[in-house]
């Protein structure tokens, strides 16, 4: 990782931070399964960062293979977030 964010031009302490909130963001995502009103900012976090993701593949000129993971979960937050419904999730929790 510490190699593809110096091509991205992106220093060590960015990666940190990017890291940091990737890994938060997923977690409230998890939680969310809990606390139903932590999904859409979650999912909606997460495909900001994966859009910024997607972004550097661009930007960088990496084959388009390389973005398919990032596309990948780009879709399944978006997924997410626009069609988040509690029943489904109060359903899922309390069975």
């Amino acid at each position: 990782m510490r190699e593809e964010f110096r091509v991205y031009g992106i220093s060590r302490m960015g990666m940190y931070v990017v890291g940091f909130f990737k890994i938060g963001l997923s977690v409230t995502l998890i939680a969310s399964l809990y606390y139903t009103q932590l999904t859409q900012i979650a999912s909606f976090g997460l495909a900001f960062f994966l859009m910024g993701s997607i972004y550097m593949h661009i930007k960088i000129k990496d084959p388009w293979q390389k973005s398919i993971p990032a596309a990948f979960f780009l879709l399944l937050a978006l997924v997410i977030g626009f069609t988040f419904d509690t029943s489904i999730v109060e359903a899922f929790v309390n069975h």
